[in-house]
């Protein structure tokens, strides 16, 4: 890390579920001009920007940190940090950064051949659970009416 010294960590949570991912940027590769790219790819990009006070750079951080905790979510939840290592002796950082690189608007997995991808970034830790059986309720509820 030590010959980039352009890159910033951020943490990007969810408050109601405790939901969050590690991110590192590389700040020479996310440019401003392809932060705005990233903000435009989908709708809404007005009030993105108008929510992070013009911060193109903070809307594109924030909305891969948003897509990640989709993509965990969908793939059964996350639990690492840079220093993790799993079964295998790996470290699922960059397997998860190539999720993101490979997503629609994030520049395509094809620029995984650099750690931080064409948007810049790449994912370095998350704490994103999926709720159990313990954490769920059931309730029954009063049968429809008829009309």
């Amino acid at each position: 890390m030590s010959e980039h010294t352009n890159i910033k960590r951020f943490k990007v949570s969810e408050s109601w579920k405790d939901y969050e991912v590690l991110l590192e940027v590389n700040l020479d590769v996310l440019t401003p001009d392809r932060a705005a790219m990233i903000n435009s790819y989908l709708s809404d990009d007005k009030t993105r920007l108008m929510d992070e006070d013009g911060d193109v750079i903070r809307v594109a951080i924030r909305m891969a940190g948003s897509t990640m905790i989709r993509i965990m979510l969908e793939q059964g939840g996350a639990g690492f940090t840079l220093t993790f290592k799993n079964i295998f002796g790996d470290n699922p950082g960059p397997s998860w950064t190539h999720d993101l690189h490979s997503t629609d608007g994030f520049g395509g997995f094809e620029a995984d051949e650099k750690p931080y991808g064409w948007c810049g970034m790449r994912v370095i830790g998350a704490d994103v659970d999926v709720p159990g059986f313990f954490e769920v309720e059931l309730k029954e509820l009063p049968a429809p009416k008829d009309d």
